[in-house]
């Protein structure tokens, strides 16, 4: 998927999900950028060794293009904010709030896999970052993400990227 068809297509399919403050140009930069660094948007599962396409590779725990766990995502079911609308969410959609159910559903549903990081995100206390602020986007990102090999030197270049998609729409 590229960010422009994210940004495009499916962040407007997950508004409609969201109370609208929750779904501003802040989340979606923020959603953009760390399916970018998880990712680069292009796994859906998360790749263990050299090899980049699913086929050649051992597939690790983490799955959609935001490469959750399943422990991340029991700490969204369980969050005390997050949770109740994670909930929601999940009856909108037809899916029950099962750890494992929803592990294996976003590696194809894409909106559900949406839905999770911006509740994710939601359980970071802090408001969300905006332009310019990529030191406090990542350090957002790792207290919600809480990634194993944390990478910094990719971060800045995709939250730039990130705003300048969620800009160039926008304006």
């Amino acid at each position: 998927m590229t960010p422009n068809t994210l940004h495009s297509f499916l962040l407007p399919a997950c508004k409609p999900l969201f109370p609208e403050h929750l779904m501003d140009s802040n989340a979606q930069a923020m959603i953009l950028a760390i399916g970018l660094q998880e990712s680069d948007l292009k796994h859906r599962q998360q790749l263990i060794g050299r090899n980049r396409n699913w086929w050649q590779s051992i597939n690790g725990p983490a799955t959609s293009f935001w490469q959750f766990e399943k422990i991340g995502i029991k700490g969204v079911i369980e969050h005390r904010t997050a949770g109740p609308m994670f909930k929601t969410v999940c009856d909108l959609l037809g899916y029950p709030t099962d750890v494992d159910v929803i592990h294996k559903a976003i590696i194809n549903n894409d909106i559900l896999a949406v839905a999770l990081a911006r509740c994710l995100l939601w359980t970071v206390p802090e408001k969300l970052p905006g332009v310019g602020e990529a030191a406090k986007a990542w350090d957002q990102y790792l207290s919600a993400w809480r990634p194993g090999k944390p990478s910094p030197v990719r971060w800045e270049e995709r939250y730039i990227k990130a705003w300048d998609i969620v800009n160039r729409v926008k304006g």
